[in-house]
C-alpha cells in the first residue's frame, strides 16, 4: 500500500534490477558511440603517408645489383647481343634452364633485356655499354664488381675500423685506355663542361690556357676551338702526350694546342697562363693536394682564375650520395684515390696554396654529380 515500506525481498530485486540495468548500458555505450564514429574503409584517411616503398627500393638494390652484376660477370649480356632462347642461353653458359629464364625475365623487367616471344636480346640503346668490344662498353662495371667484397664486409670494418690512408691510387693508361676515355667524355659531359668553363667571363679574354692532367686533350682542343685567340698547353705524363698529339692533329690544332710531357707534382708547368684548368685528373693525399694547387697557384698570372672539375661535398654532408659513398668506401680501403672534400675544405685548401675559391657549378646531369669548382690567384700577390 502507497506510504508502507516495501519488503526487503522486493527492495532487493529492485537494487539488483537497477544495478544490471546499469551495467548494461556501461557495456553498451561505447559500441554504441563507436557505432556513431565509423568511417567507410574506402574513403578513410591514412593517420601517415606510406614510406614502406620507399624502404623497399633500398632493400632491394641489393637483389637487382646482384643479379646485373651476377649477369655481368657470367657474360650473359655478351651472349645475348643477338637474339636467343633462355634455353640456348643456359647451354652456352652451362647453368639450369629454368633458373635461367627466370634471370632473364628479370633483367626484361629491368629494361636491360629486350623479349619477343621466348626470345631476348640487349636492348639497343644498352648494346654499347654492355657487350664486350664494343666502343663505349662500361669498363667501369669491372670496379662495381671489386667493390662488392668492401661492401659485404662492411660490418665488421664499420666495427674494427677504417684502416689508414696508404697512399695515392696509381693511374696506368695505355692508347686503348685514353681513346676510350675520350669517347665517353664526348657522351655529354665534355659539352656540359664547355658549356659552364665557355660561358665564364674569363674565358673570351683568355690568351693562355694550361690543362693539368688533359689526357685525350679534347677539353683543351675544344676550348682553343671556342676561343681562336686561346693559346692551349696540355700537361700529362709521358706515354700520354704521344696520344693527345693524335687528337691535336685530328682536329687540325697543332698550331694553338701543344703538349707538355712530364708529371705535374714535380716538373715545372711555366707561367704566365690566364687560365688553368684540370678535369678530374688529380688524385692525392692531401700534402699532395697542396702541393698541386700551390703549382696551380704559381703559374698563374695574378688575378688568372682556376678551373677545376671535381667531385665534392656539400657542407652539411649530406649530398650528393654517390660523393659521399665513394668517401666512405676510400675510408674503409685506405686507398686514396678522390680523398673527397667538402666545398669548404676545398676553399681552405685552395687558400693554402694562394688560390681564393670562388664558385662551385653543379653538374647534376652526369650519372655521377659533379662540380666545377672556380678559385682566383689574388692581384696582390
Amino acid at each position: 500500500m502507497p506510504g508502507l515500506p516495501v519488503s526487503v525481498s522486493t527492495a532487493v530485486r529492485w537494487t539488483l534490477t537497477f544495478r544490471r540495468s546499469t551495467r548494461l548500458q556501461t557495456i553498451l555505450r561505447p559500441h554504441q558511440e563507436a557505432s556513431d564514429m565509423k568511417e567507410r574503409l574506402a574513403t578513410f584517411k591514412p593517420p601517415i603517408e606510406d614510406h614502406s616503398h620507399f624502404l623497399r627500393e633500398i632493400c632491394g638494390g641489393f637483389e637487382t645489383s646482384q643479379i646485373f652484376m651476377t649477369s655481368h660477370e657470367m657474360g650473359v649480356f655478351n651472349h645475348l647481343a643477338e637474339k636467343k632462347t633462355a634455353d640456348a642461353v643456359a647451354n652456352e653458359l652451362s647453368i639450369t634452364p629454368r633458373a635461367t629464364a627466370k634471370l632473364l625475365d628479370i633483367l626484361a623487367a629491368m629494361e636491360v633485356l629486350d623479349k619477343t616471344g621466348n626470345e631476348y636480346v640487349v636492348k639497343p640503346t644498352l648494346k654499347p655499354f654492355l657487350v664486350e668490344g664494343e666502343p663505349y662498353y662500361a669498363r667501369y662495371l669491372n670496379f662495381n664488381r671489386e667493390s662488392r667484397k668492401i661492401w659485404m664486409d662492411l660490418p665488421d670494418l664499420l666495427k674494427n675500423g677504417s684502416a689508414e690512408k696508404t697512399g695515392t691510387h696509381k693511374h696506368d693508361y695505355g692508347r686503348e685506355d685514353i681513346e676510350w676515355i675520350a669517347r665517353g667524355c664526348m657522351l655529354g659531359r665534355l659539352q656540359s663542361t664547355l658549356k659552364i668553363v665557355c660561358g665564364l667571363p674569363e674565358f673570351r679574354s683568355a690568351r693562355r690556357l694550361i690543362d693539368f692532367g688533359g689526357g685525350h686533350g679534347l677539353f683543351g682542343i675544344a676550348m682553343a676551338q671556342e676561343n681562336p685567340d686561346l693559346e692551349v698547353f696540355i700537361f700529362d705524363q709521358p706515354g700520354i702526350t704521344e696520344v693527345t698529339e693524335d687528337f691535336i692533329k685530328k682536329y687540325d690544332l697543332e698550331d694553338r694546342v701543344s703538349t707538355i710531357t712530364g708529371d705535374y707534382l714535380v716538373d715545372d708547368p711555366g707561367d704566365d697562363y690566364d687560365i688553368a684548368f684540370e678535369a678530374c685528373s688529380f688524385g692525392g693525399t692531401p700534402d699532395e693536394a697542396l702541393k698541386f694547387y700551390s703549382n696551380v697557384s704559381d703559374c698563374l698570372k695574378k688575378g688568372g682564375l682556376f678551373v677545376s672539375q671535381t667531385f665534392t661535398i656539400d657542407d652539411d654532408r649530406t649530398q650528393p650520395l654517390s660523393s659521399l659513398i665513394w668517401d666512405l668506401k676510400e675510408s674503409l680501403t685506405g686507398e686514396g684515390h678522390m680523398n673527397m672534400k667538402t666545398n669548404s675544405e676545398l676553399f681552405s685548401l685552395f687558400e693554402k696554396a694562394g688560390l681564393q675559391g670562388e664558385n662551385v657549378f653543379t653538374m647534376s646531369e652526369m650519372s655521377m654529380p659533379m662540380r666545377i669548382v672556380t678559385a682566383r690567384k689574388p692581384e696582390d700577390v
